[in-house]
């Protein structure tokens, strides 16, 4: 019986998450959240690139929805706004193609900087503008950490995006010279008219060395604009068509949900425990359901590994996990792997996915990729723990919640509510009536109650003794 309710549990969960990644992986990927969006259409639209953005997987997953609506939606132009330091190699590289290849005109605006990987959406659009003063280049590939790539594997990186970027910049007209000796050190010295590159030198152009002319036309941007406006009106373009992309608020609250990762951890923790304390199927297992649920809905729309594959695995192991409990005595093979898949899947859920990208390509750290998702689901469990703790240690002697929460989920004739005013059981013996693994039945002092022993497992008929009681439960040791 008690394996069927557990069973009847996760298949909830299954049916919940298996509707919720499939409202996502609709025919329509921007259903959710489309509605309140205004349409393109006619628009100019300024994406912006701050300080972080190029770092995070969330925003390269929100530019690329923002470019597939600019073209299904038929906007007027594109401008991006950089103040960027750099980021991801990789996932860059993929935009870059992306912005190339639009149908509709591109700008850069270089506001005030548009370093490494910054430079490189610069170069993917038709134009760059630059305010005074602002710079561009310093574009070298370095891995997620930003340390020194091995000898092999920075030949084989620099081999492609060199040719990844010399294709983009010719299609785009600027001078592939220009771009590779941003990436690349010289092996001798490189003029650019009076602008000298030393040998073993990255180039970085502040706005008055990109403007400069040569035979053919500036080194690099059109013009330095100071702001804005300037750049519309130099492109003959209205303000009043300008719209800013910003992400949905179904997208703001996902990413929320993923920020808040722990605290689902926590919650899904605690809900399933106290679940698993009380019989029935109840207040603790929606509780579970709906954490665990937001936690991989969430997650996977930030652009984390979350899925429906991630998700059944978890599923999985919880139910190895109860198998164990509930019908194998100890903790062995199906409690070891059950652990591991439901610790697993959590922890990869929260990676993000441009990092592990970025690991499976040799330019990022397996440290990197996983530190925050450990340390999220570290946090989790340990808040739980002391949840546990402090709802041990204080919660029978607040009458409020004794009333409200205890007496509520422990319901008269469990043999697991408490009795004020009566005297303590501790110490009282008798038989077990079911194989306890860990909880079962016991007839103590002729009651039938529901127990848990202590050691993980005894046999029907055993004695027991009991050695702790309170709000949640009756602890027995076998005698």
């Amino acid at each position: 019986m008690a394996l069927s309710r557990y069973s009847a549990g996760m298949n909830r969960i299954i049916l919940f998450l298996f509707v919720l990644v499939n409202l996502l992986r609709g025919e329509d990927a921007n259903v959710l959240g489309k509605a309140e969006e205004e349409s393109y259409g006619g628009k100019i639209v300024r994406i912006t690139v701050g300080e972080k953005d190029l770092s995070i997987g969330q925003s390269f997953k929100f530019w690329e929805r923002t470019l597939d609506r600019v073209e299904a939606e038929g906007a007027k132009a594109v401008i991006f706004d950089l103040d960027t330091p750099g980021g991801l190699a990789f996932p860059t590289g993929e935009m870059m193609s992306q912005i190339a290849n639009l149908k509709v005109p591109t700008v850069a605006f270089v506001n005030p900087k548009a370093l490494s990987a910054g430079s490189m959406i610069a170069i993917s659009t038709d134009r760059i503008y630059m305010t005074p003063g602002s710079t561009i280049g310093s574009s070298a590939i370095v891995n997620g950490s930003g340390q020194e790539i091995e000898k092999v594997m920075r030949e084989k990186l620099e081999s492609f995006f060199d040719a990844h970027v010399r294709y983009i910049a010719e299609k785009k007209g600027h001078r592939k010279e220009v771009i590779q000796a941003m990436m690349f050190l010289n092996d001798e010295d490189q003029s650019f008219g009076e602008l000298v590159v030393k040998k073993g030198k990255l180039l970085n152009l502040n706005s008055s060395d990109a403007v400069k002319l040569l035979d053919d036309g500036p080194i690099l941007a059109e013009a330095e604009l100071k702001d804005l406006d300037a750049v519309l009106e130099a492109e003959g373009w209205s303000r009043s068509d300008l719209v800013d992309a910003t992400p949905s608020a179904f997208e703001k609250l996902a990413w929320w949900v993923a920020s808040v990762s722990p605290i689902l951890i926590l919650l899904g923790l605690a809900g399933g425990y106290f679940e698993f304390k009380a019989p029935g199927f109840g207040v603790g297992g929606v509780i579970s359901i709906i954490a665990f649920s937001l936690f991989f809905f969430g997650n996977y729309l930030a652009g984390n590994m979350a899925g429906y594959e991630l998700a059944a695995i978890f599923v999985l192991g919880l139910i190895l996990i109860a198998v164990e409990i509930l019908v194998l005595p100890g903790f062995g093979v199906p409690g070891i792997f059950g652990l591991i898949m439901a610790v697993g899947s959590l922890v990869f859920s929260m990676i993000d996915g441009v990092k592990w990208r970025q690991y499976e390509w040799g330019s990022g750290s397996l440290l990197d990729a996983i530190s925050g998702p450990a340390m999220y689901l570290a946090i989790g469990i340990f808040g739980w723990v002391g949840l546990l703790y402090l709802m041990f240690r204080f919660m029978p002697k607040i009458p409020f919640l004794n009333r409200t929460l205890l007496n509520a989920s422990l319901a008269e004739g469990t043999g697991m509510e408490t009795h004020e005013g009566e005297d303590s059981r501790v110490g009282m013996t008798g038989e077990a009536q079911t194989d306890l693994h860990p909880s079962g039945k016991a007839e103590i002092d002729g009651k039938i109650v529901d127990v848990v022993v202590e050691g993980g497992f005894a046999r029907k008929g055993d004695a027991v003794r009991i050695i702790k009681e309170d709000g949640l439960g009756i602890l027995v040791k076998k005698v």
